[in-house]
């Protein structure tokens, strides 16, 4: 602590021991003054001085007539602005005009057209509606509110029109409708618009019955598609058990035709047996040696044990189809296969016991080629009574049962779309049922409501009513078009909007806390530039630890930015700014300078030229988007998450709390949040203050190399 005094008091010595410091020191402390009080003054009340913008109005109405009387509306309204002094009105041709806004002259000009009062009044002279309309020029070039500036006027115009030609039109309606007698004519009509009623009340209950009508059908309706829509998840599952049987029929058809093929390829391998077999058989015991006819004997043997046994294979095969297949050729082709069977079953018995005589072999002979006989009529029988009938079975079973599943697969897509456009239909009914319900309470109420039209009409008839109207617009005809050309007055409660002397605040005051904190961060820039941040040429000061070195110098930055926060303050009041706390107003001040000084102050002594960037950098997204002119929610949504980390911030809304008046704690709450933007500087100056010095130093370093850059 001690080290840090002594740069403090090195310092003071210093600047008092030199007169041109001491000067420069204190036009620093009045500089950001400057600038906070040349705006405020600029921007006191400039919306006092539109009177003296100059538009341009150009008057091409040719007039009406309403009534028998002429009206020109452009005329009168004419006659109104030269007694209006909210602008700066200028009465000239159109082409003047257009030559005025393109020259700038004039902010912009407005033209009334030909047929203005025509429109104007066609409601009263044609009973159609036609809304006049002003043309108005807008020079966009000539500044940045022009848009602004005309829009006033033209609602000063339409204001105009609102209060002053319009009681004149609804007077001279009025003042006409009292010769014309029309109340009295209105009195007449009320027995006629009572019994109109009274037939409406009629229709109201008819279609009070048609919706009763509607109601029941659509409950009918709906009772028979819900039952309807029941059926169809059964109508799903027996589609469902159909298609797995189907499928289980088309499992045993192919199971068919795999034995049918099986069938017709031992069949076919049967007759080129059958065949070989007819060569062997015929042999003749006369001619041929016993011992060759014993040989084909024996091998006629052997044929006849392997046709057996495929005879029984196809047997086996026929037995298992005629389990799937009726067909009655299958049991008689059976028999004729057992009854081969029985005969080879006798013919291998007499091979095996008598074949030594020439009669034994003629027997042999005999009863083979009878066997070879009924074995071709068999084959025969097969392909003609049996193949071809299962051929046609299995290929017409085979389309019925894809015509099947096609027909299955519809019903069940059917049935799907059918239940979904059920739900639909049902839905539409149920908003048909609700609809008729607020059908019959909207025809309910509206009954009611025209059984108390009709009791009001006849109470009118009984009290004097038209009488005080009659009365009203033949003596007050003014009073009357007064209130109809402007039935609405405002009166505007101000809240946070008055000084201690309950006037109101001027458009300066409600802008000097954006110049006033702004004008602080301008000091703290202008401080950085002119006083130096490092202790570098005081005896000792190579002994001094850094953090020393940092709020030593920062001592001279806190005392001259306490300093220019209580000039900016004094000139504020000096100037009249209306402040209802002003202890607080000025505590507000030098507490934003301090804090923005040390936070500025620690970016240069961090970083160098960097920190000078980074503390201007942060004043123009400040100017920008800390909500000084623009409310932030008219800004980028970008500005609306910063602004609530922009140390103007606080210190606006802090000030702005002592001008137009505390509120709960929230004076309490700005200040703690602009205090709460010295935590990076403190952090930066002492704690990581050795590590930014030695990163600073390498940087430097490298930026001497390129003999260009200038060092941080």
């Amino acid at each position: 602590m001690k080290n840090i005094i002594s740069i403090f008091v090195n310092d003071i010595k210093r600047i008092l021991k030199r007169p041109i410091g001491f000067s420069i020191l204190i036009g620093l402390i009045f500089l950001p003054g400057l600038y906070a009080w040349i705006y405020i003054k600029c921007t006191w009340n400039p919306y006092d001085n539109v009177g003296n913008l100059p538009i341009a109005i150009v008057n091409k109405d040719k007039g009406a007539k309403i009534l028998d009387s002429s009206l020109n509306m452009g005329n009168s309204l004419v006659n109104s602005l030269k007694e209006n002094n909210s602008m700066k009105w200028l009465f000239i041709s159109d082409a003047d005009a257009e030559e005025k806004v393109k020259s700038s002259d004039v902010y912009g000009k407005i033209i009334f057209p030909e047929d203005f009062s025509k429109k104007l009044i066609s409601i009263f002279d044609t009973g159609e509606i036609r809304k006049p309309e002003l043309d108005f020029t807008i020079n966009h070039k000539k500044n940045a509110v022009t848009p602004i500036i005309v829009n006033k006027a033209v609602s000063t115009i339409k204001d105009t029109i609102n209060q002053n030609i319009i009681n004149k039109l609804i007077y001279k309606v009025l003042d006409t409708a009292e010769n014309m007698d029309i109340l009295n004519k209105i009195k007449e009509s009320t027995d006629k618009i009572i019994s109109e009623l009274e037939n409406g009340k009629e229709g109201i209950s008819n279609l009070k019955s048609i919706f009763d009508m509607l109601e029941r059908t659509a409950d009918n309706t709906n009772s028979s598609l819900s039952n309807l829509r029941d059926t169809l998840p059964t109508i799903n599952s027996l589609t469902g058990t159909t298609k797995d049987g189907i499928s289980d029929l088309q499992g045993t058809m192919n199971t068919v035709k795999d034995l049918s093929n099986d069938i017709d390829n031992t069949i076919t391998s049967l007759e080129d047996e059958s065949n070989e077999m007819a060569e062997l058989i015929d042999f003749d015991p006369q001619r041929e040696n016993m011992e060759i006819i014993s040989n084909k004997i024996d091998t006629i043997d052997s044929n006849l044990t392997n046709e057996k046994n495929k005879i029984q294979r196809v047997q086996n095969f026929l037995s298992t189809i005629s389990q799937h297949v009726q067909l009655n050729a299958i049991n008689s082709l059976q028999k004729q296969f057992d009854r081969i069977i029985n005969e080879i079953d006798n013919t291998q018995t007499i091979i095996s016991n008598n074949r030594k005589t020439k009669k034994d072999i003629d027997s042999i002979n005999k009863k083979l080629k009878n066997i070879h006989s009924q074995k071709i009529g068999v084959y025969q029988a097969y392909r003609k009574d049996i193949k071809s009938n299962l051929d046609n079975a299995i290929y017409y079973s085979s389309n019925s049962m894809n015509v099947m599943t096609n027909l299955l697969t519809g019903v069940n897509d059917v049935a799907q779309k059918s239940d979904t456009a059920l739900a639909s239909v049902m839905k539409a009914l149920d908003n048909t049922k609700e609809l008729t319900d607020n059908l019959k309470h909207i025809g309910d109420k509206l009954q009611k409501e025209v059984d108390n039209i009709i009791e009001s009409l006849e109470d009118s008839k009984k009290n004097d009513l038209y009488d005080k109207l009659s009365n009203i617009m033949k003596n007050n005809p003014e009073d009357v078009a007064d209130f109809l050309s402007t039935p609405v007055k405002t009166k505007e409660i101000s809240v946070f909007g008055t000084d201690a002397k309950g006037e109101a605040l001027s458009y300066g005051s409600k802008l000097c806390p954006f110049y006033t904190i702004l004008a602080c961060w301008v000091g703290g820039i202008s401080l950085i530039t002119v006083v130096k941040t490092e202790v570098t040429d005081m005896e000792g000061v190579e002994k001094f630890k850094n953090y020393e070195k940092f709020l030593g110098r920062f001592m001279i930055y806190g005392i001259l930015a306490l300093f220019q926060g209580l000039v900016i303050g004094l000139g504020d009041l000096i100037l009249k700014v209306q402040v209802l706390h002003t202890v607080a107003f000025l505590i507000t001040i030098m507490t934003s300078s301090l804090v923005f000084v040390f936070f500025i102050y620690t970016m240069a002594v961090s970083f160098g030229r960097v920190g000078h960037a980074i503390s201007l950098l942060a004043l123009v997204v400040q100017v920008a988007g800390s909500g000084g002119t623009f409310p932030v929610e008219l800004l980028p949504r970008a500005y609306e998450i910063l602004q609530p980390i922009m140390p103007l911030y606080p210190g606006m809304n802090a000030l702005r709390e002592t001008i137009g008046g505390f509120y709960g704690n929230d004076y309490a709450k700005y200040i703690l949040m602009l205090l709460a933007h010295t935590i990076l500087p403190l952090l930066l100056g002492l704690i990581f203050r050795n590590p930014i010095i030695n990163l600073k130093q390498k940087f430097n370093r490298q930026l001497e190399k390129s003999h260009l850059i200038a060092i941080v």
